[in-house]
């Protein structure tokens, strides 16, 4: 094979400016996007396992968007961003630590979840969010799983309905004031 001759220092110095601006013109283009540079400090934050996988994808939702927009009215369908998609599930361990399920620790996330509904329910950008979200998740889960949601949502109902049966037994008639110290709860 022949080796290729060295370049003379004028040759050198040619091919080298050429190379230096190609790369200025490359960083100028690159810097004058700033979707570039959050691409690429996603990229580097992003775990290294996840990189080329994550490209993969990327590059088939590209292709399959560019396809889309190219045959679009002789097809009747279109594709559109999904702005909610995600590209990570989580996953849960199924080794349960029973610790996790004591009922003082569960009557704790109860009060704790109904007072953060209360802040979803009366915060209107947060309820609509909240209601596509769940609306959503039923989607990423099955039958058996959304019936055991049913169950105990029905569950809840019946403590609501249960603790509001409670209440109204414990008031005491109008005037009767002994009895409103030995029926009421502290």
């Amino acid at each position: 094979m022949a080796q290729k001759a060295t370049p003379s220092g004028a040759e050198a110095l040619g091919d080298l400016q050429k190379a230096l601006a190609a790369a200025l013109d490359l960083a100028r283009k690159l810097s004058d996007d700033p979707l570039v540079g959050r691409l690429l400090a996603t990229f580097r934050n992003m775990p290294m396992e996840d990189r080329e996988p994550i490209v993969a994808i990327l590059e088939r939702e590209v292709t399959g968007r560019l396809l889309s927009r190219a045959t679009e009215k002789p097809v009747g369908q279109s594709t559109h961003l999904n702005p909610n998609a995600r590209l990570y599930v989580r996953s849960h361990s199924t080794n349960l630590d029973k610790r996790h399920f004591d009922y003082d620790e569960m009557v704790i996330a109860d009060v704790r979840a109904m007072r953060i509904a209360m802040m979803i329910r009366y915060v209107p950008e947060i309820y609509e969010a909240w209601k596509a979200a769940i609306r959503e998740a039923m989607d990423h889960v099955d039958e058996p799983i959304r019936a055991v949601a049913e169950e105990l949502l029905h569950d809840v109902l019946a403590s609501i309905a249960a603790a509001r049966s409670d209440e109204r037994t414990e008031e005491p008639a109008p005037g009767d004031a002994e009895a409103s110290t030995h029926t009421r709860k502290p």
